[in-house]
């Protein structure tokens, strides 16, 4: 199929999809660029007339804040002049000053006037208002020698500056007082500028000075400076219109009793006045880019859509898996270029479209194949079916040298029995490397090696290579060898490709560069699945090994209870391997998979972890009165203080008759020490029986304990008198059954809350999802009386029924429990049917138990032959018979 350039395209510019996006593309390339730059420019430009705006505005405020401070001290100075002609000169000082100075103070002052004390007042110069009336603490900052400004505010708007400074004694004190000229205090004319507004108020709010033509709008300047307080740059809204504003208090209060506050506000019409003027030259521009824009932009889609269109029948062509399909363009441009790179694609399309099906089949393959060997032979037949080699070999790394996996030859059809057995040494005896090999030199390096011929290539040894051609007959070429790359970067094989052949002719050739970078990829996915099987069998391996170490470490915490956690998964395998087995029954249609099997192992192995947490010395405990040792020697020792007292207080009697000179025979109160003696070793001797605890403790004797314990008394150390038993030695020894009181064994109970914390926190994979489940509940009974969730019957998991069994019975045919005597495998039996008649344990389980004799398989591996006595299966079959049918 040909598709040539005389097929011209008779779609409009716009009319085609192509043009159109072409054309918007162009348009908005264009006109993109220049929206962001009108926007980022008029967002610049705006943010710096506001940040000039607000420098300006808080400039001017400092500006006129200093300045009003510098004419108060200017005014102040003035007055200071006054009164010092007031005191030396004539009455009237003021016709005593030079034209030029009365001048000056007429302009600064709208009066002068002195008030007595009894507010009599004389003028000086020009009228003053109404005088204030001055509070206490203005008073005493006159009084202080300091000036007083003082603002007397009007009904309507504005108000006086007034001045005040005392002068003469403070017996016949007067005041000298100025008003100031506001025009002179503030020249509107000079401080503020073109279209800035300015307001003065002081700190009582009165309105000193406003320049706003119009209503002083307080009460909207006091809500924007209290949203913004901290800046001194605020907002505010009038009529519609927006205003920036900024405020600097000048404080004066030290020097005179007054601060003030002065504020700057100018109208954002005006800040942003010179925008306008931007935003008419932008808009020019942008509609005459896009007209330019535009008539270009038409003109290239004309001149390129012709090829466009050729290219797009093509394409689909190739969509359509008609590979044969082949363009002409005639455009002296690099559309022209295209087509001919579009050719030579539709050429090796279909070469790689194959080559990615067997890579992708390959992939699939590996990814699936858990076994190593089966693994090694896919790799190498499917690098020879992709590259079309004849032979194909596989190395692998063992000990430190290169072993032969996998050979094949198609030619020859062969196969070696051998191929295990070839061995190339990396390394030579000297321990230098094995260079000279292809192989070695691969996986020494890792380095791929592509060999045209290997009869006239130098540097490696072929001989091996050359032997086997005069064998068979073969003759050996081309060679290519990948070494195998891991996760780590170290290199555990070689793969190695020899004879390429030509697809059409099966001529031998070299292998192409597309070859190499081919069998690298096959190479790096047989690395990843051989590493991952591998991984996979090291990871279990560790997990074992760790489960097992946990296991060991917590038999080694007790050397009573060594060993437990290991025999115990023993046993729990034996019973599940039974259950299999069972063809009949209520677990006849229970088989346990591989998997299964190797979660209950874990969960066997890993069942009394949380006993980490247990106290040894309760585990250990193999006595009422054992602790961290057994205070039954304590006991002892006090009965023996109870009968030295005894004795010393009979010799303290002879010595009493001796001194007295009478005669003593002792012959009554020997006797009665001996019976007293005699007493107190059998009453010990009954404790140290009690204390054992290996038989039930009835009532009657349990009284007799608390009797001893207050019938005995023994003197300590502070010559105190206390009981031969503590409170705690008397809960202890009065315990029913056993060595453990109920405290204890609710401490040791709650290892199995501790084994569900310690599971859950790890993380397991899919096959050991249940190992918690299972673990956590080998301590339920099937009549839900046990514990921790108090679960029963079908509630339980088989697995934790199982395991239960196998824990219980390893606990009573243990022989390393010094505390309890180790139970014949008869007595152990007879305990577990008791316990499946009682609902302790799955009777169903037990019955297998029973019938497949695993009791016998475990007994010949860990029991004392002492303990392997005749077992009377009559008796626990008919009691199993009987439970069944019940």
């Amino acid at each position: 199929m040909n598709i040539s350039g005389s097929q011209q395209a008779r779609k409009g510019v716009l009319r085609s999809k192509v043009g159109r996006r072409i054309f918007l593309l162009f348009i908005f390339c264009a006109l993109l660029p220049l929206g962001l730059l009108a926007f980022f420019s008029l967002r610049q430009v705006t943010t710096h007339l506001y940040r000039q705006a607000e420098q300006m505005l808080h400039q001017e405020s400092k500006e006129v804040g200093m300045a009003t401070y510098e004419r108060f001290l200017l005014l102040e100075t003035e007055l200071k002049m006054i009164i010092s002609g007031l005191a030396s000169g004539p009455a009237k000082p003021f016709e005593a000053l030079s034209a030029e100075v009365r001048e000056g103070l007429t302009s600064h002052f709208q009066g002068l006037a002195l008030l007595y004390e009894n507010n009599k007042i004389d003028k000086i110069l020009g009228t003053t208002g109404n005088v204030p009336e001055f509070t206490d603490a203005e008073m005493h900052h006159i009084n202080a020698g300091n000036t007083l400004v003082t603002i007397v505010p009007h009904s309507d708007r504005g108000a006086d500056i007034i001045m005040v400074r005392a002068m003469g004694p403070a017996s016949s004190r007067r005041l000298l007082i100025g008003e100031i000229r506001q025009d002179y205090l503030w020249d509107l004319t000079k401080i503020l500028p073109p279209f800035m507004e300015i307001f003065v108020f002081d700190e009582n709010r009165n309105l000193i000075l406003s320049s706003f033509p119009e209503y002083f709008p307080l009460t909207e300047i006091e809500k924007s400076i209290q949203k913004k307080f901290t800046s001194r740059q605020f907002t505010w809204t009038y009529k519609g219109n927006s205003y920036m504003a900024s405020y600097w208090n000048a404080f004066m209060k030290p020097q005179f009793h007054i601060n003030l506050t002065v504020m700057n506000s100018q109208s954002e019409d005006t800040i942003l006045s010179p925008l306008t003027e931007f935003k008419k030259i932008f808009l020019a521009v942008v509609v005459f880019t896009f007209l330019v824009v535009a008539f270009l932009s038409i003109s290239q889609i004309r001149k390129n859509l012709t090829p466009l269109e050729l290219l797009q029948k093509a394409t689909r062509a190739i969509a359509a898996k008609e590979f044969s399909v082949r363009t002409e363009i005639r455009s002296g441009d690099e559309f022209e270029d295209l087509g001919r790179s579009f050719n030579n694609m539709t050429e090796n399309i279909e070469h790689f479209f194959r080559i990615m099906n067997n890579i992708h089949e390959i992939g699939l393959a590996l990814s699936a194949e858990k076994d190593s060997n089966q693994l090694m032979e896919h790799v190498v037949q499917g690098a020879k079916n992709i590259l079309n080699a004849d032979g194909g070999l596989l190395y692998t790394i063992h000990d430190a040298g290169l072993t032969l996996s996998v050979m094949h030859f198609d030619s020859l059809n062969y196969v070696p029995s051998h191929a295990s057995n070839i061995t190339i040494p990396l390394y030579d005896t000297n321990g230098a490397p094995n260079t000279g090999f292809v192989a070695a030199y691969s996986a020494l390096n890792g380095v791929i090696i592509n060999l045209p011929d290997i009869y006239t290539a130098e540097g490696f040894d072929f001989s091996g290579n050359l032997d086997f051609d005069r064998q068979t007959g073969y003759r050996s070429r081309s060679f290519l060898s990948i070494p195998m790359q891991n996760h780590d970067d170290e290199i555990i094989g070689v793969l190695q490709l020899i004879n390429a052949r030509e697809r059409e002719t099966g001529e031998i050739v070299p292998f192409s560069e597309d070859d190499r970078r081919i069998a690298e990829t096959l190479a790096a996915q047989a690395a990843v699945a051989l590493t991952k099987n591998k991984l996979v069998e090291d990871f279990k391996n560790l997990f074992d090994s760790m489960t097992d170490l946990i296991a060991r470490a917590i038999d080694a915490k007790s050397e009573y209870t060594g060993g437990h956690c290991r025999r115990v998964p023993e046993l729990t395998l034996m019973l599940a391997e039974a259950v299999n087995s069972a063809g009949e029954g209520a677990f006849r249609d229970l088989t346990f998979s591989d998997q299964e099997l190797y979660e209950l192992k874990v969960a066997a192995l890993m069942h009394d972890c949380g006993k980490v947490t247990t106290p040894v010395h309760i585990v250990d405990k193999a006595t009422k009165l054992e602790s961290i040792y057994d205070r039954i020697q304590m006991v002892d020792a006090r009965f023996e203080i109870v009968k030295r007292d005894l004795e010393i207080e009979q010799l303290r009697m002879k010595l009493a008759k001796g001194s007295n000179g009478g005669e003593y025979t002792g012959a009554e109160s020997e006797n009665e020490l001996h019976m007293q003696i005699r007493t107190i070793n059998e009453e010990r001797e009954f404790l140290r029986v009690c204390n054992m605890g290996r038989e039930f403790m009835s009532p009657d004797s349990k009284e007799r304990v608390r009797t001893i314990a207050q019938k005995y008394k023994w003197i300590d150390l502070s010559n105190e008198e206390n009981p031969i038993l503590s409170e705690d030695e008397v809960y202890n020894l009065t315990i029913s059954s056993g060595t453990l009181t109920p405290e204890e064994r609710n401490i040791i109970n709650h290892h199995v809350i501790v084994t569900k914390k310690m599971l859950e926190s790890l993380r397991y994979p899919k096959a050991l999802r249940n190992v918690t489940k299972i673990a956590e509940a080998h301590h339920e009974r099937i009549d839900g009386k046990g514990y921790p969730m108090g679960i029963k019957g079908e509630q339980i998991p088989v697995q934790s029924r199982i395991l239960a069994i196998a824990d219980i019975f390893e606990a009573l045919t243990a022989k390393d429990r010094p505390y309890k005597k180790r139970k014949t495998l008869m007595e152990s039996l007879r305990i577990l049917a008791s316990m499946a008649k009682e609902g302790h344990i799955d009777p169903d389980l037990f019955h297998i138990f029973i019938q497949e004799k695993i009791y016998q398989r475990y007994a010949y591996d860990y029991l004392l032959p002492d303990q392997i006595d005749e077992v009377d299966l009559g008796e626990l079959q008919k009691y199993m018979k009987a439970e069944v049918q019940t």
